[in-house]
C-alpha cells in the first residue's frame, strides 16, 4: 500500500508524456501500457462520483474507508432530510486514514456521517444510555443523537439535526441503508 504514491507519480507522468510535455517517442510508447495496466480501480482505490452516489467496490471487511463525501449526492441528501445544503464539510482526510467523516450543514437542520474500522466486539462497548436499533447493518444503537451502524469491520456513525428525536433517528436509519451499499 505504500507504493501507491509512486505508482500514481508513475501514471501521471506517463499521461504527462502522452500530452506533449515530455517529447520523448521512446518515453511515449513505455508509457501506455503501464498507464493502462495500473488505472483499473481496485477496491481501495476506486472512487465513488458525485453521478453515481458510490462505488461498486466494497471496502466491507478490508481496504480504505472511502470519503463520506462521495457516498451520498447533494439530491440524496436534500430528498433524505428534506433540508436545503447550506454547506459541506469535508475531512481533509487522506486515502487510507481509518476515520472519515463529512457534515451537510443544512437550512434548519444538518447531517453529519462519521465512517471508522472497528471490529464486532468494539462495536459492543456501547455507553449505558445506548439504545437498540433493529432494522439497519449487522448492529445497531443510538446513543446521545447519533445511530450507530456495524457494516462489517466498518462503523458507520450518522447524525441528523432539523426535527425532533424520532424523526431524526428514522431520518439516520434511511441515511445509513442508503450509505450500506455504497461502502
Amino acid at each position: 500500500m505504500k507504493h501507491r504514491p509512486v505508482v500514481l507519480a508513475a501514471v501521471i507522468l506517463f499521461g504527462i508524456g502522452g500530452c506533449g510535455v515530455i517529447n520523448n517517442a521512446d518515453t511515449d510508447k513505455a508509457a501506455a501500457p503501464a498507464a493502462t495496466a495500473t488505472a483499473k480501480p481496485t477496491p481501495t482505490t476506486a472512487k465513488p462520483t458525485e453521478d453515481t452516489g458510490g462505488s461498486t467496490d466494497s471496502v466491507k471487511d478490508g481496504g480504505n474507508i472511502p470519503d463520506p463525501c462521495t457516498l451520498l449526492t447533494k439530491a440524496e441528501v436534500t430528498g433524505l432530510t428534506g433540508h436545503n445544503i447550506t454547506q459541506i464539510d469535508k475531512d481533509g482526510a487522506s486515502e487510507g486514514d481509518v476515520s472519515r467523516f463529512c457534515q451537510w450543514q443544512q437550512d434548519n437542520g444538518q447531517l453529519a456521517l462519521f465512517l471508522s474500522r472497528t471490529t464486532a466486539d468494539e462495536f459492543k462497548v456501547t455507553v449505558a444510555e445506548a439504545e437498540t436499533v433493529d432494522g439497519v447493518g449487522e448492529d445497531a444503537y443510538s446513543a446521545n443523537g447519533h445511530l450507530y451502524v456495524l457494516y462489517g469491520t466498518v462503523q458507520i456513525d450518522v447524525y441528523v439535526r432539523g426535527g425532533s428525536d424520532a424523526e431524526n433517528l428514522a431520518t439516520a436509519k434511511k441515511v445509513a441503508k442508503v450509505v450500506i451499499p455504497k461502502i
